[in-house]
Parts: C-alpha cells; structure tokens; sequence
C-alpha cells in the first residue's frame, strides 16, 4: 500500500512537472508524452501542485525559496560511472547451433537507441534469402518505465547491446539460433527519488521491469540504476516468401526483410503476438 501512494504522489508530481510548467530536457521514452494527460490553461500551477517535502527532509528557509530541482544536476552534467551493484556479469551460454565449419557465432555490438531517437524503419525489398546467415548489427529500441522517464531531468546514462546468432534458410525451412542483450544505466533526480521512498524503493520499482535492476545513490539525492534486459531465440519452421516478407507457414508470424549484397536485414512486422525487437543485420557466411 506505502508503495502504491508513492506512485500515485510520483504520477502527480510528474503531472505537475510537466513540459507545459517546467523548461528542459526531458527524453520521454515510448509513447510517454502523448499517453500523459496535458495540462490545461486553468490547471493548477507547478508550483501550487509541487508536494510538500517528506517530514524527514529540512525544509528550506523561509526567506530562500527552494528551486523544483533543488540537488539535481542540469540535465547535461556528467553521470558518474556505476563501481558496485552492477548485475552478474555476462553469461548466456552457448548458442544451439551446429557450428560445423562455420564455428560457432560470434558476439556482435547491436546499436541502442534511447527516448525520441527510435531505430530507422526497414524498407523491405526482399531477395534470395537461401543460405546460412550469422548475426552482423542491427539496433534495438530501449523502453525504459515511462513513470519514471517522464520525471524531468530523468535519462539514459549510458546505454549498450550486443547479440550472436545464425540463420539458415534451406529447402523451405528456416533454422534460427540467437541469443541478445542490452545493458543501460538510468538516472533518477532526487525530486522523484523522494516521492517514490528512496534507491531502494526505486530499485524494487525498477527490478519490476527488468529482473535483477540495482540503483545506488548517486549523490544530492539522485540514484542511478544498472538494468540488463535480453531475450534468446531457439526455433524451426517452414516458411515462404511473398511481397518482400518472410512467412512463417504454422504461426503466420511475418518479418519485412531486404538482402543486398552479403548481408540480409529483418524486421517482426506480425499482426498478432509480441512482436521481436528491433531491425537485426545477417551476414552470409555460406551459399
């Protein structure tokens, strides 16, 4: 229940922070600014809304008013670099392929795309998908919780990926082995940090969305959190090709894709289902 008023004061404090009242940077994630209610001509000002500070937090003195972001540094400021608390390190195994000649698959950098900046449509123009593929590239969309990124000053720190995989297109079938992640730091203003209880609380918030989150304090009040998120695929099926997209032939599931030259890029285009993330690059390693 204590946590649930917290969100509920976070949602408000947000709302009241909002672009209309307050100037800045505010990196939204998602659809993060056109889901949040706008504020009106007649809505209440910023500074009229604006919670009052917990009890256990000095009050400012009566003669110096408090600026709303008191503590936090300007949107641009250097973040310091996470020393202790960050998730285990990195080990998924190995990829279920068989390497053969080919070996196995190797780890590739994947580009992260944060807040307005989204990872560019694929324009679909198939080509001769036949043939065994590795991983390349590709780019990645980065969601982060929308109630927290909405706090002003709230933002990616630091943001990286990678993936590994193979795809072999043969006789009608499509065999596909990968594996991918992605690491990003997140800092929380102390503003927010406040309302919702402290690192802790925010880090229990945050571990919500991605397992195993941790947040540290990141001085003045702000906190900072290391998240990891990624995901693996392990599948088989028939598929077909038609209008510039792969079909998969039992769950009608749909990839846009384009080959040009040695490489072929893909996109989950699916009516139904989640969908995969992001535009992944392959490389032909063998006709």
């Amino acid at each position: 229940m204590r946590h649930s008023v917290r969100l509920v004061l976070l949602a408000s404090l947000i709302a009241a922070c909002s672009p209309a009242a307050v100037s800045g940077n505010f990196g939204p994630f998602s659809d993060a600014a056109t889901d949040s209610p706008a504020v009106t001509a007649d809505s209440p000002t910023a500074a009229t809304d604006t919670p009052a500070a917990p009890v256990d937090v000095p009050a400012a003195p009566q003669d110096v008013p408090a600026p709303v972001d008191a503590g936090s540094p300007p949107v641009d400021a250097p973040i310091p670099v996470l020393d202790a608390g960050a998730p285990p390190p990195r080990d998924a195994g190995s990829v279920p392929v068989d390497g053969g000649g080919l070996g196995e698959p190797v780890w590739v950098p994947l580009e992260v795309r944060t807040g307005d900046s989204s990872c560019p449509p694929l324009a679909p123009c198939g080509g001769n998908e036949l043939g065994t593929w590795d991983v390349g590239g590709g780019c990645i969309d980065l969601v982060s919780p929308e109630q927290l990124m909405s706090c002003p000053g709230a933002r990616v720190s630091r943001a990286t990926g990678r993936a590994r995989g193979r795809v072999t297109f043969a006789g009608g079938f499509a065999r596909r082995a990968s594996q991918w992640e992605v690491e990003a730091e997140l800092f929380i203003p102390a503003l927010c940090v406040a309302v919702v209880g402290g690192c802790s609380t925010l880090q229990t918030f945050v571990s919500a969305y991605y397992p195993g989150s941790t947040c540290m304090a990141a001085g003045a009040g702000d906190c900072q959190c290391a998240v990891r998120t990624g995901g693996a695929i392990d599948d088989g099926d028939r598929y077909t090709t038609a209008a510039n997209q792969i079909v998969s032939t039992s769950s009608g599931k749909r990839w846009n894709y384009c080959v040009a030259g040695n490489q072929l890029r893909y996109t989950d285009v699916s009516r139904t289902g989640p969908r995969e993330a992001g535009v992944i690059q392959l490389t032909r390693r063998a006709p």
